[in-house]
C-alpha cells in the first residue's frame, strides 16, 4: 500500500514539474536551439550554386569561366547560356565559374545581339571564354571569344582575378532567370540554327584549349 501511495505522489510531482518555471525555461532554450539550427540549414540551402571558386575539377566534370574584363558598356547586362539553360546574368567587370559535364556544349551570350561558341570539353579540365563588349545600336553588344592561353591577351583578365570575386547565384535566382529568359532562349536557338544553315562560322572552344587558373591567380598584375 505504501508503495502505491509513493508511486502516486511521484506521478503527481512529475506532472507538476511539467509546468514548473525551470522546466519551461529549459524547454524554451531547447526550442530556440533547434530553431537556430533550422535557420542555419535554411541559409545554407539557399547558398550560391557556384559558391566555391575552386581550382580543382573532378574528372567527370569540366569548368568554364565566363570572364568580362573590360569596362566598356559596364552598365549593360550580358546573359549567359548553356544551350537552353540560363546560367547567369551580370554587368561590369566580373567573372562566372560554371561547372558542367564534359563533351559538346553550345555556349552563348545575349545583349542586344547573340554570340555563340561551340565547345568540346575534356573531363577534369578548365576553360575560359571572354565576353567582349562591342558598340551596338541602343546598348553594348557582346562577342564571346574562346581563350587560347598561347595567343590571348591575358593582362586585363589577370588583373580582374586579382581584384574581383566571382559572381554567385542561388538556385532560386537561376530558376527565376530561366523563367524570365524562356522566349529569349527559343529565339536564340532559332538564331543559331539559322546561322548554321546559312554557313555562318561559329567560334570554337576545343578540348586542348585548357586554362590553369592557379597560374592566372599568381601571375604578376
Amino acid at each position: 500500500m505504501r508503495v502505491l501511495i509513493q508511486m502516486h505522489r511521484l506521478k503527481e510531482q512529475a506532472q507538476l514539474n511539467l509546468f514548473s518555471p525551470g522546466f519551461l525555461i529549459r524547454t524554451t532554450v531547447i526550442m530556440k536551439h533547434f530553431l537556430n539550427i533550422f535557420l542555419l540549414l535554411a541559409i545554407y540551402a539557399a547558398s550560391p550554386v557556384k559558391a566555391q571558386d575552386s581550382d580543382n575539377v573532378p574528372n567527370n566534370k569540366a569548368v568554364v569561366y565566363f570572364v568580362r574584363a573590360k569596362s566598356m558598356g559596364s552598365l549593360v547586362n550580358f546573359t549567359y547560356f548553356d544551350g537552353e539553360r540560363a546560367i547567369g546574368k551580370f554587368n561590369g567587370r566580373k567573372y562566372l565559374r560554371y561547372e558542367c559535364d564534359p563533351g559538346e556544349h553550345l555556349f552563348w551570350a545575349r545583349s542586344e545581339n547573340r554570340s555563340f561558341v561551340e565547345a568540346n570539353l575534356a573531363g577534369g579540365k578548365t576553360y575560359m571564354i571572354e565576353a567582349l563588349p562591342r558598340m551596338g545600336g541602343l546598348k553594348a553588344a557582346v562577342k564571346l571569344v574562346p581563350v587560347d592561353i598561347e595567343s590571348h591577351n591575358m593582362k586585363k583578365i589577370i588583373k580582374l582575378f586579382s581584384k574581383k570575386d566571382m559572381v554567385q547565384f542561388t538556385e532560386e535566382e537561376i530558376a527565376e532567370l530561366q523563367k524570365e529568359m524562356t522566349e529569349v532562349i527559343v529565339r536564340g536557338m532559332e538564331r543559331y540554327q539559322q546561322g548554321k544553315e546559312e554557313g555562318e562560322e561559329m567560334a570554337k572552344l576545343m578540348p586542348k584549349m585548357t586554362i590553369d587558373i592557379s597560374t592566372i591567380r599568381t601571375s604578376p598584375k
